[in-house]
Formats: C-alpha cells, sequence, structure tokens
C-alpha cells in the first residue's frame, strides 16, 4: 500500500466508485460478498488498491500545501517539477504556528521575518511528494492564500 486506507466514512461515500472499480475486476455484487465473506484478506487487500488508486488522483490533483510550525511556515508549490518551496521563518518568541499567527507576524513584525526560497526535483512521483508532504504536517491550501503569501517574496 502507497498510501493509507480510506476510512469506512470515505468508502462508503466512495460507494458507487468502489462498486465500478470491483466490476472493472470483474467482481460484482454476489462475487464481492462471497470474497469479502469466506477471504477477508483478500477483500482488504482490493479496498487496499482503491484506497491507493483514489489518493493517487487526489494527491496529483493538488497544487499547493502549507505547513506550520512554531517559528517557520512552509508553502510548496507541487504543480511542476520541480517543486518549489517558500519558507518564512521568524525569531523566537514571534509565532507562526497557524494562519492567524502568521497573519499577525506580517502585521506587527514583518521586518524581523526571514524568507528563503528553495526547489526540490521529486526523486518519487507527484503523488508521492505530496504524501510525504501531508505525512510531515502539511495540508492543502487555495491558491488565493497561496499567492498571498507567495508575493511577499517578491517584494523581498
Amino acid at each position: 500500500m502507497r498510501f493509507r486506507r480510506l476510512t469506512t466514512e470515505e468508502l462508503l461515500s466512495l460507494e458507487t466508485e468502489f462498486k465500478q472499480f470491483l466490476i472493472i475486476h470483474e467482481l460484482y455484487d454476489e462475487e464481492w460478498r462471497k470474497l469479502a465473506q469466506e477471504e477477508p484478506d483478500r477483500a482488504e487487500k482490493f479496498i487496499e488498491l482503491f484506497s491507493d488508486v483514489v489518493f493517487e488522483k487526489i494527491f496529483n490533483e493538488l497544487s499547493y500545501l502549507v505547513h506550520f510550525s512554531d517559528n517557520l511556515v512552509s508553502f510548496f508549490d507541487v504543480r511542476f517539477d520541480p517543486l518549489k518551496a517558500f519558507h518564512i521563518q521568524s525569531p523566537s518568541g514571534i509565532s507562526l504556528e497557524n494562519e492567524v499567527a502568521l497573519k499577525e507576524a506580517f502585521i506587527q513584525h514583518s521586518d524581523k521575518l526571514s524568507f528563503y526560497k528553495g526547489q526540490k526535483n521529486s526523486i518519487k512521483n507527484k503523488a508521492e511528494e505530496v504524501w510525504d508532504l501531508i505525512q510531515k504536517g502539511s495540508q492543502k491550501c487555495d491558491e488565493t492564500y497561496f499567492n498571498h503569501y507567495a508575493q511577499a517574496f517578491d517584494l523581498k
């Protein structure tokens, strides 16, 4: 398994897609029920495979991520290879732990913030790079939010 297994709730919300996935693998309703009952480990492998397909699609469609920590915010543009990273760092005592703290730091302490750019040539496929960043605490952010802070790098 490359990513994670879908939760029961997630799987239920994708019931139609899962049924189509099973049909592609020549498992119709009766065959699936029999497999799930008689060979639960094999049925679980189908769920894991479907989970990977779903997350591969989701992660490949993501464009921007953000990661907050105590005194560092990292924005990632994952649309292309190389992956681009924009980091905003604050000195000790100035929090950047969330969106509110970042906005406040820009308003009150912009002269004390440090800005760094970087890039990473992907050694894996995009979905795996995104998964790695999410595993480390990054989360999806929209283009407007990303661009709002990315413009600060052009001003520095």
